[in-house]
C-alpha cells in the first residue's frame, strides 16, 4: 500500500510544475524547510512554515511548498470567488504536513517494555503512534496482525451474557478500564465498544455498547465476537503501545533490536489542514500524514486537487452520536452512525470540490461529503472503515453532489454509503456514476458496497454506470427499509453475494424505485434484482436486466410493480463474466430486446434497446479512477488448484464467491493448496474469502511462489487472523504458481470460497479502457471513448503489465487509406512495438475490434502510447487489449 501511496504522489508532482500552477494575476510566495519565517518568501528568501506564507497572503496570492515535512496546522484564509488563493506543492519533490510529532526519551521499565514521558493532546480515543512510519497497533487480545482490516476475534461461550462475557481463553490479567469491542448478536448489523468494569479468570463484566438483545447483543447468539483493547496488559508483541493518560507516559514493546535507530512518532493534530472557515481556496499536490483534511458548513469555491492523505483518522470506541448530531429522534440503533462526523477527509459546505486524490488508512470514514452541491471526483479511496461502524469509503449526506469515477476498495464495511440518521430523510438530486466498488464488508456482514438506509427519499437521484463487485456482503447495490424514488440504471454487479441489487421494503413502504439496463454475473445466487417485504411498491419498475437469477417485485401498489424486459440466463453471451467483462458478444439475446426508458435509454442501436448495461455497438464505458492504484484485480484465466488432502479445490479458484472448497480434516500446519495461474501473473497481494460464514477461516498461513510449480522461494507472506478475508501483501512477484500452507491449527476445516490477486496497475491482458488513458493529447476523452486522433495525436496507459503477442484495438474510423497507430513503449517514441493499419467501420460512431501481431511478445510493466499516424482524423479509440 505504501509504494502505491507513493507513486501516486510522485506521478502528481511530477505533472506539475507549480509555476504554471500559481493562480492568476497575484504574488507567488515560497516555502520550503531550509527558509525562515522573517524571510521575504521569494525562491531564494523562502519562509521555514506554511503558516507564515498565509499570514501574508491575499485573494489572487500563491504559497508554493518546496520539498519537504512540515508539522504544524495549516489554517488558510478565504480568497474571493475571482480571486482564490492558491496553496501547491512547488513541484521539487513530496511536501507533506505531518499530523504527529517525534516521541523520545525511551526509557526500559521492566517487562520487556519501553516507555516515554509525553503528553499526547487528544483524547485517548484518537491517539496514534508510528514506528518507523507504519501503524504501530495499539496492544490487544487477541493479537491480530498488521493490517486492521485482517482483524482476529475472540468468540465468547454461549453463556455469556448483554454485559458479561465468559471465555477460557481470556488471559489472566486485570483488564479493568479496558475497551471491550463487540461483534455479536444473532443478526449484528452494527458493532459496539464498552469499557471493562471487572474481571475473573476467563470472564469479563462490562458496561455500554448498544446491549439491544436481540439482535445487538452477547449471549447465547449465532455470533458471539469480540477482542480488547487500551490496557497495559495487552502488551505482548513488538509495535503494541499503551498510553497512560493520567501518568502521561506512552509505553512500547520495543522492537526485537531494541529502540536504537528507529523513530516512533504520535499524533497531535486531527485536523492538519483546517479550512473549516475557508472559502474560494484551492490546494493542489500536497501530502497529509497520520492527520486529515476538513472544509466547514460555510465552505464554498474550494478546490482540493491531488491530495495524498494517509492514515487519516484513528479511534477505538463508538459511541452513540450525540442528539445533537442526529437529524431524526434518537434511538438505540443510530449507534451505527458512531464516528462518520469525526473521521475522514471531510468536503462540508457548497460547492467544493475533491479530485485526483488518494485516501487511504482511516478507522472510519475515507471521505465524509455534506451539505449542497460538492463534487468528489476521480479519487482513490482504500483501507477505510476498519472499526466496523457505518464508515464507508464515501459517505454522502445532503443533496445535489457529484460523486463520480472513484475507485473505493477494501473497506470495513460499505464503499458508498448515506447515514440517514444524521442526514435526514431528504436524498435529492445527486449523482453517483462510474464508480467502482470493491472489498466492500471486510468487517461486517449485512450490506453492501452501496448502502442507502432508511426512510431517504431519493427523489432526482441517479446511481448509474456503477461496479461492484467481489464483496463479502448481501447485495452489490442495497436501498434499505422504507427508502422510496431512487433511480438504479446501467449498473453491474458480479461476486456480491445472494443479490445484485436489493430494494428493502421490510414491512414497510418502498415506493417507486426503479432499475433499469443493469448487467449481473456469477457471484449471485439469490436474485439478481429483489423488491421484497414492501408494504407499498407503488410505481416501481424493473426492466431491461439480465442476470443469472431472477428479478422480482412484491405484487403490492397503485399502480403496482413493473416487472418486464428482462432476461435471466446463465449464458448471456458476456464478453468474460468472471473478470466482469459483462458486456455482449455478437449474437447474445440480449442486443435488441429490451424497451426505451425516457431518459435511460438514451443510446439505441439496430431495432430496439439492448437488454442490461452495455449497448451493443457502442463504446463499453467504465467505472472508476484514472490514478496509480485504481487497476489492480489481476485478470482471472484457466486457473486450477490441488490441495494436499486430495480433495477437489476446483470452487477456491472458479471466480464465484458462493461455491466453497472445504478441507477434509481440522485445520493442521503443512496443508496447502497450490494453485496453477495457467501463466505467469504479476502480482503483490492474494486474498483468500471464506465467503459469509464465520467459521473456516485459516488460523494463520503463509504464502509462496513458483515459476514451474516444482521450486519454490521463500514465503512471500505469513498471515494470521480470522477475517472473512484474509489478504497477504508482499513484494511484486512474477510466478505461474501459488502455494498456501497453513501455519496454525484450528479446530474446524478451512474453506476458501475465492481466491484473488492483485498486483500494481492494470494487467494488460485485459482491456484498457480508453477513458481510463493516463493521457491523451491531441483528443477529448470522454466517458467511454476518444473523440477521433489525428496525425501525431496519441493516448498513454501508465505502467501496463502485459503478457502476449497481439494489440487489439476497437476504434471507429472514417479513413480510408494511410492511417495506422503504432504502439509504442516506455515514451511516445519509443521502442516501435506494432503497427496497426487502421480501416475504416463505415462511419464515426461504428466501431469494430481491429488486430495486428506485435513484432516480439511483450512481458513486464510498460507505459503503453498508441500513437495515430496519417490523416487529420485517424481513429477514435474504444479500448486496447494485448493479449494471446
Amino acid at each position: 500500500m505504501k509504494r502505491l501511496f507513493v507513486l501516486a504522489t510522485v506521478a502528481a508532482l511530477l505533472a506539475l510544475p507549480a509555476q504554471a500552477q500559481a493562480a492568476g494575476p497575484g504574488r507567488n510566495y515560497h516555502v520550503a524547510p531550509w527558509g525562515r519565517d522573517q524571510a521575504y518568501g521569494s525562491p531564494t528568501s523562502p519562509f521555514r512554515t506554511i503558516g507564515a506564507c498565509l499570514s501574508r497572503v491575499r485573494p489572487g496570492d500563491t504559497c508554493l511548498i518546496h520539498r519537504g515535512t512540515y508539522r504544524e496546522q495549516v489554517t488558510p484564509p478565504s480568497g474571493t470567488k475571482d480571486a482564490p488563493i492558491t496553496h501547491a506543492a512547488y513541484g521539487d519533490g513530496p511536501v507533506t504536513v505531518d499530523g504527529t510529532e517525534p516521541v523520545t526519551g525511551w526509557k526500559d521499565v521492566g517487562g520487556g517494555l519501553v516507555a516515554a514521558d509525553t503528553k499526547l493532546p487528544l483524547d485517548s480515543d484518537f491517539n496514534a503512534v508510528f514506528l518507523d512510519n507504519d501503524r504501530a497497533p495499539e496492544g490487544r487480545w487477541p493479537n491480530s496482525g498488521s493490517d486492521p482490516l485482517n482483524t482476529t476475534w475472540a468468540e465468547a461461550d454461549p453463556t455469556s451474557t448483554d454485559q458479561h462475557i465468559d471465555d477460557p481463553d481470556l488471559p489472566a490479567a486485570d483488564w479493568t478500564g479496558a475497551t471491550v469491542h463487540l461483534w455479536a448478536g444473532s443478526n449484528p448489523w452494527a458493532q459496539q465498544t464498552g469499557t471493562v468494569t471487572a474481571t475473573a479468570p476467563g470472564n469479563l463484566d462490562f458496561k455500554g455498547g448498544n446491549h439491544r438483545c436481540p439482535p445487538l447483543c452477547m449471549g447465547n447468539q449465532n455470533y458471539r465476537n469480540y477482542y480488547l483493547v487500551g490496557s497495559k496488559a495487552a502488551l505482548d508483541q513488538p509495535g503494541e503501545w499503551y498510553y497512560d493518560k493520567a501518568a502521561h507516559r506512552l509505553y512500547l514493546v520495543p522492537p526485537k533490536d531494541g529502540m536504537a535507530g528507529h523513530t516512533a512518532t504520535a499524533k497531535h493534530r486531527i485536523w492538519g489542514m483546517d479550512l473549516s472557515n475557508t472559502s474560494y481556496v484551492t490546494v493542489r499536490g500536497l501530502n497529509l500524514w497520520g492527520t486529515s483534511l476538513r472544509t466547514g458548513p460555510s465552505s464554498t469555491g474550494v478546490v482540493v486537487d491531488g491530495l495524498h492523505a494517509t492514515y487519516i483518522s484513528e479511534f477505538s470506541t463508538l459511541p452513540m452520536p450525540p442528539d445533537s448530531d442526529l437529524a431524526i429522534p434518537p434511538s438505540e440503533g443510530h449507534i451505527v452512525a458512531s464516528r462518520i462526523l469525526d473521521s475522514g477527509v471531510q468536503i462540508l459546505g457548497t460547492g467544493n470540490t475533491l479530485e485526483n486524490s488518494e485516501i487511504s488508512q482511516s478507522a472510519g470514514d475515507g471521505v465524509l461529503v455534506r451539505g449542497t452541491g460538492n463534487t468528489v471526483t476521480d479519487n482513490y479511496i482504500h483501507d477505510v472503515g476498519w472499526m466496523g461502524s457505518y464508515t464507508p469509503g464515501i459517505e454522502i449526506n445532503g443533496n445535489d453532489h457529484t460523486v463520480t469515477h472513484n475507485t473505493i476498495r477494501r473497506t470495513g464495511r460499505a464503499s458508498i454509503d448515506t447515514a440517514w440518521q444524521l442526514n435526514g430523510t431528504e436524498f435529492h438530486g445527486n449523482r453517483i456514476a462510474y464508480n467502482d466498488l470493491s472489498e466492500a464488508m471486510r468487517t461486517s456482514r449485512d450490506g453492501s458496497p452501496f448502502y442507502v438506509c432508511c426512510s431517504l427519499n431519493g427523489s432526482g437521484t441517479s446511481i448509474d454506470h456503477n461496479t461492484a463487485h467481489d464483496a463479502d456482503g448481501q447485495v452489490g447495490f442495497y436501498v434499505d427499509n422504507y427508502s422510496g424514488h431512487f433511480l438504479l440504471h446501467h449498473n453491474v454487479a458480479w461476486n456480491t453475494g445472494s443479490r445484485g441489487t436489493f430494494f428493502n421494503g421490510h414491512t414497510g413502504p418502498s415506493i417507486a424505485n426503479q432499475d433499469h439496463n443493469s448487467s449481473y454475473g456469477p457471484g449471485i445466487n439469490g436474485n439478481s434484482v429483489l423488491l421484497s417485504g414492501a408494504t407499498d411498491a407503488s410505481g416501481s419498475y424493473l426492466s431491461n436486466i439480465v442476470g443469472p437469477q431472477p428479478v422480482s417485485a412484491s405484487r403490492t401498489g397503485d399502480p403496482p410493480p413493473v416487472v418486464r424486459s428482462n432476461l435471466i440466463s446463465e449464458q448471456p453471451g458476456y464478453t468474460d463474466a468472471v473478470n466482469g467483462e459483462l458486456w455482449p458478444t455478437a449474437g447474445s439475446p440480449v442486443i435488441d430486446a429490451g424497451e426505451t426508458i425516457d431518459g435511460v435509454t438514451t443510446e439505441v442501436r439496430g431495432a430496439a434497446a439492448d437488454i442490461g448495461a452495455y449497448e451493443y455497438g457502442e463504446p463499453i464505458w467504465s467505472a472508476g479512477c484514472s490514478l496509480p492504484g485504481c487497476r489492480q484485480r489481476v485478470r482471472h484465466g484457466t486457473w486450477t488448484a490441488t490441495a494436499s488432502d486430495g480433495t477437489d479445490a476446483s470452487a477456491a479458484v472458479d471466480g464465484d464467491i458462493n461455491t466453497r472448497w472445504t478441507a477434509d480434516t481440522a485445520q493442521a500446519p503443512g496443508q496447502s493448496l497450490t494453485v496453477d495461474l495457467g501463466e505467469s501473473k504479476t502480482f503483490d497481494r492474494l486474498a483468500l474469502d471464506a465467503g459469509r460464514d464465520t467459521s473456516g477461516q485459516p488460523y494463520g498461513f503463509s504464502v509462496s511462489a513458483s515459476h514451474d510449480g516444482t521450486h519454490w522461494g521463500k514465503n512471500l507472506a505469513r498471515v494470521s487472523g480470522r477475517s472473512f478475508t484474509q489478504d497477504a501483501a508482499f513484494p511484486t512477484r512474477t510466478a505461474r504458481y501459488v502455494r498456501i500452507t497453513l501455519t496454525a491449527r484450528g479446530p474446524v476445516p478451512w474453506v476458501v470460497n475465492d481466491l484473488r490477486l492483485y498486483g500494481e496497475g492494470p494487467d494488460a491482458s485485459t482491456t484498457l479502457q480508453a477513458e481510463q488513458g493516463t493521457s491523451v493529447v491531441g483528443a477529448e476523452s470522454g466517458t467511454a471513448a476518444t473523440g477521433a486522433l489525428g496525425d501525431g495525436d496519441r493516448i498513454g496507459f501508465g505502467r501496463a503489465s502485459m503478457s502476449g503477442d497481439r494489440l487489439t484495438v476497437r476504434l471507429a474510423s472514417t479513413c480510408t487509406s494511410g492511417c495506422t497507430l503504432q504502439l509504442r513503449l516506455d515514451t511516445p517514441h519509443g521502442p516501435l512495438a506494432a503497427t496497426l493499419p487502421v480501416h475504416p467501420t463505415g462511419s464515426a460512431d461504428t466501431w469494430q475490434e481491429q488486430p495486428v501481431a506485435l513484432s516480439r511478445r511483450l512481458t513486464g510493466i510498460h507505459t503503453l502510447y498508441l500513437v495515430a499516424k496519417g490523416g487529420p482524423r485517424v481513429a477514435a479509440l474504444d479500448w486496447l487489449t494485448i493479449g494471446e
